[in-house]
């Protein structure tokens, strides 16, 4: 019989399924220390001990606290088929090609964690989702992207019509890319030497990707 979970296991499961409902992920290192955090501030809060506080983060208040980080990324409708969401974001072919690239170097850098599996795992199916995703919508409005068509700033190009939380969502991932890459996690074999030039690419095509994604 395998032992039962610690009370931090146990609601680590539960805020893993409730972001996992949502269309989100975490590293459960990353959720348990978040559930510390939170033990320790309704202590405060209530003047009272970390034990008592624990009674307090319930399957419901751990919902709620998913759905509340949800909301920060609100923007990237977070739960939804982004294939089947309004494409309403004029993005160029130029930006979408750096967008394509940058994921397949965002999954290489991911494939070098080594701390949680599971959520290595996960989140390299994130990042291929987006990449069918932007694939799918990419190839699907094709024939009606038409050379000439005016984007913001009067410029005149290509665009691809497409959802505003899946570009959304693609920058979030390439933001995620540039942090890892500074705090050392890299592609393998890569010149460490170009590392803060990487970081910087992957920011300026996220920082790219929310411009257009904008109503």
């Amino acid at each position: 019989m395998s032992p039962k979970p610690s009370w931090v296991e146990d609601r680590v499961e539960v805020l893993l399924a409730a972001l996992h409902d949502l269309g989100m992920s975490a590293s459960r290192a990353a959720v348990a220390e978040l559930i510390d955090e939170r033990v320790q501030w309704v202590s405060s809060q209530m003047g009272s001990s970390p034990a008592t506080a624990r009674r307090y983060l319930t399957d419901d208040a751990l919902a709620d606290l998913a759905r509340t980080m949800a909301f920060s990324v609100a923007d990237e409708t977070p739960g939804a088929d982004v294939i089947e969401s309004a494409r309403t974001a004029a993005v160029p072919l130029p930006i979408l090609g750096r967008c394509i690239a940058g994921l397949a170097e965002a999954i290489q850098i991911r494939l070098r964690e080594r701390d949680d599996v599971d959520h290595l795992r996960t989140t390299v199916a994130q990042l291929a989702h987006a990449l069918s995703a932007v694939g799918q919508v990419t190839a699907d409005a094709t024939s009606g992207a038409e050379p000439g068509t005016e984007i913001p700033g009067g410029a005149t190009q290509a665009v691809v019509m497409m959802p505003p939380g899946l570009v959304n969502r693609a920058a979030r991932y390439l933001e995620a890319a540039a942090v890892l890459v500074h705090e050392g996690v890299r592609p393998e074999d890569f010149d460490t030497t170009h590392a803060d030039q990487l970081a910087a690419t992957f920011m300026q095509d996220a920082a790219g990707l929310r411009y257009y994604a904008r109503d």
